[in-house]
């Protein structure tokens, strides 16, 4: 019984690091124009935030993705991706970092 419970505790327990790991630099330089949204869900999953348009023929948006210390965001236009930029927050100051 105990050899269960403890199983089960290390498979939560690298799920809940998995999933964090998500909205990493490793990542997010996985991220390139000309990307469908689809590609980039499945590296970073399911945005916490998306928005979108569509005028003309034309569609474009916008998904965000994070964390406690990590914001990435990805700009599409007609499902492609287009820029992207990543923040990270410490304690005392922030460092972005933009790519287009």
């Amino acid at each position: 019984m105990r050899v269960h419970r403890s199983f089960g505790i290390a498979i939560l327990l690298l799920c809940l690091a998995a999933c964090g790991a998500r909205l990493s630099q490793e990542n997010f330089d996985k991220i390139h124009q000309g990307m469908s949204q689809k590609e980039v869900r499945e590296i970073l999953g399911e945005p916490v935030d998306a928005s979108g348009a569509s005028l003309l023929g034309f569609s474009s948006g916008e998904a965000v993705w994070k964390d406690d210390k990590t914001t990435i965001t990805v700009h599409f236009l007609n499902d492609k991706v287009v820029t992207k930029e990543m923040s990270r927050s410490e304690k005392k100051s922030s460092s972005r970092k933009n790519d287009t």
